[in-house]
């Protein structure tokens, strides 16, 4: 589950970043970067999370999806979803 909660964290800070949410995106940049390799199926899954807590919009077919909040607005969003202190997570980005 904390593993889970990690690949989440990670990337929806990509997504919000990027301004880019597809699985496709997501899997590529947690390989290239942190050398961790997901299935779409996964990066799918991380999609709907994200969903559910309204960083990124519905699923479109085969367009990325709308990214709807900022960095600040997915951290919060995040922490009320998964506890945790996602603040190092908006340093980071604002850096």
């Amino acid at each position: 589950m904390e593993r889970m909660t990690d690949l989440l964290h990670t990337a929806a800070r990509m997504v919000v970043e990027t301004r880019h949410g597809s699985p496709s995106m997501i899997c590529r940049r947690l390989r290239q970067e942190h050398g961790v390799r997901v299935t779409f199926a996964t990066a799918q899954h991380l999609l709907e999370q994200m969903h559910e807590v309204g960083i990124v919009g519905p699923h479109r077919g085969s367009l990325a999806r709308e990214i709807l909040m900022d960095v600040e607005s997915a951290a919060q969003a995040l922490m009320d979803r998964h506890g945790g202190d996602w603040s190092s997570w908006r340093a980071i980005s604002a850096a």
